[in-house]
């Protein structure tokens, strides 16, 4: 367990070191809310992995949904590219739901 919880640690570091607040406040939650809930110890050493090495453009493509996962395919690991959009749809909903009821 503490092995999991250091790897979720090094995950939301690696969230918080986004150059772009986007990437930061989206991939923080993930982490926070996901990790290491829906992984097991290889799936947050892989996660971590790719967080080191993604370009934080891709990543913002993602979270903002300007491209799909599959546009990353070969590039980036398809199944955490996919939860990072598949959470970042729900969170955007969220958002422009909050955001309509204040005009409102």
């Amino acid at each position: 367990m503490e092995k999991m919880e250091m790897l979720k640690k090094k995950a939301i570091f690696q969230a918080a070191r986004r150059a772009i607040l986007e990437n930061e406040v989206f991939l923080k939650e993930f982490v926070v809310e996901h990790l290491p809930e829906d992984y097991n110890e290889q799936d947050m050493v892989d996660f971590n992995y790719m967080l080191e090495k993604i370009f934080d453009n891709d990543l913002f493509d993602i979270v903002m949904g300007n491209k799909q996962p599959s546009d990353f395919e070969g590039v980036y690991n398809q199944r955490f590219l996919t939860d990072i959009a598949d959470f970042a749809v729900k969170k955007r909903e969220a958002i422009k739901s909050n955001v309509d009821k204040r005009i409102l």
